[in-house]
């Protein structure tokens, strides 16, 4: 299994804020290890083979236990972006760079055994975390699928290139390869394992101020 953690896109509903990328955030329930430094960590329990996706000439993304391949900003997604690196002889998972996983979310996604395309994340807003909206946190296929995948990314970097739909890319893909409306925000079960726990997406400063990792306290879980 090849593990990829995406961390090549622009960042700009981050815009910079506390002067790191949201990927390099620290944690204060985890004694301040930077965000990505966990999700190495984790990634490193279920693989040997783990790569990162980040903007070239950017440092900080150089971690012990990874493979850094860095991006010029050119790619249309975090999914183009990782093109290259796609498994050839086994399953790919791409987890999203700025997202918190709990390691019984990891676990979750790290136990998927039949060779379908699949998503992993939260189709609607989080009670926990307080999100308000749904969120992709992974997603996982294998070389059967990256003929499909690849024709179905086209038609959503098409749509999203020519201003008629720009919805996020991931769930643009989904809804290509379930064949329902891309503008229409609708989940099937056959494709998406939801996740309702601590994990969710840091992409603002206000994700960043309302999760529980950034903020220890009371409630904190042991996973």
């Amino acid at each position: 299994m090849r593990v990829i953690i995406a961390c090549a896109g622009p960042q700009t509903k981050w815009a910079n804020h506390l002067g790191v990328p949201s990927h390099l955030v620290p944690l204060r329930a985890h004694h301040r290890v930077p965000l990505l430094y966990r999700t190495v960590g984790q990634a490193r329990e279920i693989s040997d083979d783990v790569h990162i996706t980040a903007p070239a000439g950017d440092h900080q993304y150089k971690i012990p236990g990874t493979t850094l391949h860095e991006q010029d900003g050119t790619a249309p997604s975090e999914y183009a972006a990782t093109r290259d690196l796609w498994n050839p002889h086994g399953r790919t998972v791409l987890l999203l760079g700025d997202v918190y996983f709990t390691d019984t979310a990891i676990a979750t996604i790290a136990a998927w055994r039949a060779q379908t395309y699949r998503v992993f994340g939260r189709s609607h807003g989080s009670l926990i975390t307080g999100t308000p909206y749904g969120e992709i946190f992974a997603a996982s296929w294998w070389p059967s699928q990256h003929t499909r995948l690849d024709e179905r990314l086209a038609v959503v970097h098409e749509t999203r290139a020519a201003g008629t739909i720009t919805r996020p890319p991931g769930w643009m893909l989904l809804r290509a390869w379930q064949r329902t409306p891309l503008d229409r925000h609708v989940v099937e079960p056959a494709c998406f394992s939801e996740i309702h726990d601590w994990t969710d997406d840091i992409d603002t400063p206000a994700d960043f101020a309302r999760h529980p990792a950034t903020r220890k306290g009371p409630a904190w879980p042991t996973s």
